[in-house]
């Protein structure tokens, strides 16, 4: 049983039209016009796959191959559409697509599964208006009001405006929650976003765990003056928020060489060339597997924003890191090596909607190399030929899944 390269090809090819800004570059922000626009590409491409096609009060677009069994759980196979800005063709929009092309193989190929398969694409994985793996949050209930009425940035409408705006009720968000019990498992392929793969001469990346992600608005006060201000005169909020940007990646590597820390937004009020800066606005994230290296360097922001009068430091999001289910990750070594494929086991410096799925139900996630380990830019790009072994390993993953839940051999999904 194969999956059609050709056809998965077509279709990445397909969906980076909505939103390009460039030879491979994508800028389709969460439910922005060209994210509208690829959701119904997809719907309509869910549908002719003969998926049933619903839409969840979180905005997560679900294509279901039925097994026939109402009670059954389900296996999620997700990723997302959404991009970031000037973003790259595969990032989030592999793992959608090459599950549906999983759900296509399956279904032509008639074999009978034990649960229902369900291909989601979430809504805002990126964090576009604020913390990001919104939908997948959602359907695990992590997601409340307040969240939904924040908005990272002045020019972006927090998502319970954007929701009204489309026809939907934000209050109704909570129901888009799922119980554990109604999920089997989560799969998830992913480009690496990294170079130890390439480094390695690796086909396919078996995910150990997902780093943890603490997000924090920072809002520094200074005075605002005209640029005529003598200097000493001057109460500047970039000059007082400078040291912090030189001081922050010191303190990250001092706790270890795999933490990272990135400020990659900025916003200057009032924001004018000839006007001296009031205020100071940006986000810092904090990324590490250890918990005591993202509270230690918090507590050093916080420090540093307490000592300036005026000055605050709001959390957006404080997602912990987590480990993905040992035995599914068994499970998709055996069926890289069942493709003929090498595999490592290697941990996610980036995150993703397995995320918020792994402390409820098991999941795991399946990597294919980056080439020269760039991600979220044009750059980004994947040799079709690792982009099928990867989808390979994905559907083989699922035939063994299904195997072992039906007590049946897996090799009758592959001709023995």
């Amino acid at each position: 049983m194969k999956i059609q390269v050709e056809r998965l090809m077509s279709d990445l090819t397909e969906l980076s039209q909505f939103g390009r800004t460039g030879l491979r570059e994508v800028t389709r922000p969460a439910l922005t016009p060209a994210d509208l626009a690829a959701r119904a590409w997809l719907s309509a491409r869910m549908t002719e796959a003969g998926l049933a096609v619903r839409t969840d009060p979180a905005l997560n677009q679900i294509g279901r191959l039925d097994c026939g069994r109402l009670s059954a759980p389900s296996v999620v196979i997700g990723s997302h559409l959404d991009s970031v800005p000037q973003g790259g063709v595969l990032d989030g929009a592999l793992g959608v697509l090459a599950g549906l092309e999983c759900a296509r193989t399956i279904k032509a190929s008639g074999i009978a599964l034990p649960w229902h398969l369900e291909v989601i694409n979430f809504t805002d994985e990126e964090g576009y208006r604020n913390a990001g793996t919104v939908g997948s949050r959602a359907m695990m209930g992590l997601v409340g009001d307040e969240e939904l009425r924040r908005s990272k940035m002045p020019d972006r409408p927090p998502l319970i405006q954007i929701l009204a705006e489309l026809g939907h009720d934000p209050s109704q968000v909570p129901h888009a929650r799922r119980q554990p019990g109604e999920i089997r498992a989560y799969l998830e392929l992913h480009v690496e976003q990294g170079s130890r793969l390439e480094a390695q001469g690796a086909d396919i990346g078996v995910v150990t765990g997902i780093v943890g992600i603490y997000r924090y608005a920072i809002t520094i006060a200074g005075r605002a003056d005209h640029a005529s201000m003598p200097m000493r005169g001057r109460v500047d909020a970039l000059v007082s928020a400078a040291p912090l940007f030189l001081w922050l990646p010191q303190w990250a590597m001092a706790r270890s060489l795999s933490m990272v820390a990135t400020v990659g937004q900025l916003v200057l009020e009032p924001g004018a060339t000839n006007i001296v800066p009031g205020k100071a606005r940006f986000v810092v994230e904090l990324r590490s597997l250890d918990p005591a290296d993202m509270a230690q360097v918090r507590a050093l922001v916080s420090e540093y924003v307490g000592a300036r009068p005026g000055s605050s430091m709001e959390t957006v999001l404080e997602k912990g890191s987590v480990r993905l289910d040992d035995c599914l990750q068994s499970l998709v070594t055996r069926a890289a090596s069942a493709e003929g494929a090498t595999a490592v086991s290697l941990p996610s410096g980036a995150g993703h909607d397995a995320q918020s799925f792994a402390p409820y139900v098991p999941a795991a996630m399946v990597f294919v190399p980056s080439k020269g380990g760039r991600s979220h830019c044009a750059e980004e790009w994947t040799e079709p030929t690792q982009l099928q072994l990867g989808a390979q390993v994905l559907l083989r993953s699922l035939c063994l899944l299904a195997a072992l839940d039906s007590g049946e051999e897996a090799g009758t999904c592959f001709g023995g």
